[in-house]
């Protein structure tokens, strides 16, 4: 790579830093913000929460945008350092080899982000909930999961969500950072919270239709299931290799067609 390319690489990994600070700044208002308020008795602990919660969700789509960035690729983050006016329209063009009116800034980090392929949970989970229950199945150790203490370890924690439970669960929410509602165990209500990220599948109990989403699926359950893959390839190995081992059979006898008559 020439002088100058690198001096460009360098140079963009500044203008992207710089970026993200700023983001992650603004962002860390609206948290702050809503802290105070809380102090303050002018906003409840939940909403509070939800705060963190959004920004947590922007920091990680902050980062993966962050994290393909590229010379060939630049164009939409540059056109955000632009309006936040971290560049110059001169440099912009140097560049990216346009104006900056001509390129589409960044979608808001508020937006979720799809994965290509797979239904987006929100939606699906709205979209099952309005046919009945639901079995939410999710990560308990995700860092902004809040379930009763003792099952804060569980990887693979399954709850009961819908709109006609007994008891039911009255402050059912879904909003574009996870669900929310207080569930009752052993007969105590206790508030959970699902962030997207800590939910890797749903499962209808009308059809027992549902969803996987494998990018969520926890590390530990991945492992389990390739060794139960690898135990019943094993044993196929065996039980071919003891059924070569054996002497092949004898031929049947040909019965006589003689009967004998006394």
């Amino acid at each position: 790579m020439s002088d100058e390319g690198k001096t460009s690489i360098e140079r963009l990994q500044q203008i992207m830093t710089a970026l993200m600070e700023q983001l992650l700044v603004e962002s860390l208002k609206s948290v702050e913000l809503a802290m105070t308020q809380w102090r303050a008795g002018g906003l409840g602990v939940f909403e509070t929460h939800a705060e963190l919660l959004r920004h947590a969700a922007k920091a990680e789509r902050l980062a993966e945008r962050m994290a393909r960035i590229g010379l060939d690729n630049a164009g939409a983050l540059l056109r955000d350092a632009f309006d936040a006016g971290l560049i110059g329209e001169e440099e912009f063009v140097r560049f990216v080899g346009r104006p900056p009116e001509e390129v589409q800034p960044s979608p808001p980090l508020s937006d979720n982000s799809k994965i290509v392929g797979l239904p987006d949970k929100r939606d699906l989970i709205e979209e099952l909930l309005a046919q009945g229950p639901i079995l939410v199945h999710i990560d308990a150790r995700h860092v902004l999961a809040q379930v009763p203490e003792q099952f804060r370890k569980d990887p693979k924690l399954v709850l009961r969500f819908g709109y006609d439970l007994t008891p039911a669960i009255i402050d059912l929410s879904i909003d574009d950072h996870g669900m929310y509602g207080t569930l009752t165990f052993g007969g105590v209500p206790t508030r959970c919270v699902l962030p997207w990220g800590s939910v890797y599948s749903v499962v209808s109990e009308a059809d027992q239709k549902g969803m996987v989403w494998p990018e969520d699926v926890p590390d530990c359950i991945v492992d389990a299931l390739q060794e139960q893959v690898a135990e019943k390839r094993s044993e196929a190995r065996v039980e071919a290799d003891e059924a070569s081992a054996k002497p092949p059979s004898p031929p049947p006898t040909r019965g006589s067609h003689l009967t004998l008559v006394k």
